[in-house]
């Protein structure tokens, strides 16, 4: 692994074998102003100096203040259902939807995982938004968002080293809330994963906290593919995917 991570293996409570924390260095966080920019409607090229300017200030306010991490837990023998849309793993049924099944429908392990920047950039969006800082804070919420999402990416990154290790590949990354697989399976997805949750609390409505965090699911097996998402066959109109801000 990289030198700039610090890599902590652990024994999982499960039955099925280990469970991985990432804490990696800041300068891993990647950030493209030009996606910031997109969520908040601007036309790609009209962007106003002054904004674009302010994006890059408060992208390096953030990095300078966020502690990210990320944990996953590795799950053997998935019972996967593509005509049910659903996945069996230790007890717990995950109604995942009929497209995410069948894209991991050939998964020979399932890696579960959990991301979070920490409650550093919930702190800073609150503190410019009770400053009077209204269009800062609302900058800063979105960066973090962002952050979550490149943590999420590094959990992905290193997953996928693990895997390969056993002679496997990976897929996507998938997570409830999204691709019409239901926000409550994240209760179950936090009760497999407990005890390896980077400090990661979920509330009775599944909302995890701190806010900027993102949970998922990871398939490995010999036959598996990672691809671009496929954007045309979801309807999530508010997705970090979508060709919507790729475009940006």
């Amino acid at each position: 692994m990289s030198g700039r991570y610090n890599i902590r293996e652990t024994a999982d409570r499960t039955q099925n074998g280990r469970s991985v924390r990432i804490h990696p260095d800041n300068s891993l966080i990647t950030i493209d102003p030009g996606r910031v920019s997109g969520m908040l409607e601007v036309p790609s090229g009209q962007i106003e100096p002054y904004l674009e300017e302010l994006i890059v200030t408060l992208i390096d306010e953030c990095l300078s203040v966020v502690c990210p991490s990320a944990c996953f837990s590795c799950f053997q023998r998935p019972e996967i259902d593509v005509s049910a849309g659903t996945m069996k793993l230790q007890g717990y049924t995950f109604y995942l939807n009929k497209m995410v099944a069948s894209c991991l429908q050939k998964s020979e392990e399932i890696y579960c995982f959990i991301g979070t920047c920490g409650k550093e950039m919930e702190n800073l969006s609150r503190k410019h938004l009770q400053q009077g800082n209204l269009l800062e804070g609302y900058i800063i919420d979105i960066i973090g968002s962002e952050m979550a999402e490149s943590v999420a990416g590094i959990a992905h990154d290193t997953i996928e080293k693990y895997a390969n290790r056993s002679g496997m590949k990976i897929s996507n990354r998938y997570s409830p809330g999204y691709c019409r697989w239901p926000v409550s399976d994240q209760q179950k997805l936090f009760a497999l994963m407990s005890g390896n949750t980077c400090g990661v609390k979920l509330t009775d409505s599944s909302l995890m906290l701190p806010i900027k965090s993102v949970s998922g699911i990871v398939g490995a097996g010999k036959e598996m593919k990672r691809m671009e998402y496929q954007c045309s066959k979801c309807d999530a109109k508010y997705c970090l995917f979508r060709d919507k801000y790729r475009n940006h």
